[in-house]
């Protein structure tokens, strides 16, 4: 098996962060300093277990101007959401 996934779309992440065993009132400010580091409309895959997540992240898009496109429950309390940057 090749490491090919094939080709991207423009819904693909280009990056991904996971802060699994974080709290949100910490890894917050990991997710907006990396937000800052990608392009306009670029798009960020971050992981998380912790419960207050879908609350936290949705609010922080909010204000910071950027968008919450998806949250996805992968099982054993553990999520994905994909945000754009804003333009």
């Amino acid at each position: 098996m090749s490491g090919d996934l094939g080709p991207r779309t423009t819904t693909d992440p280009i990056a991904i962060l996971d802060g699994s065993g974080e709290s949100c009132a910490t890894f917050t400010p990991v997710v907006a300093a990396r937000m800052r580091g990608l392009g306009s409309g670029a798009l960020l895959e971050v992981i998380s277990d912790d419960e207050t997540a879908p609350e936290a992240l949705a609010s922080w898009a909010r204000l910071s101007g950027n968008e919450l496109l998806e949250t996805r429950d992968e099982g054993g309390g553990r999520r994905r959401f994909v945000l754009r940057r804003r333009p």
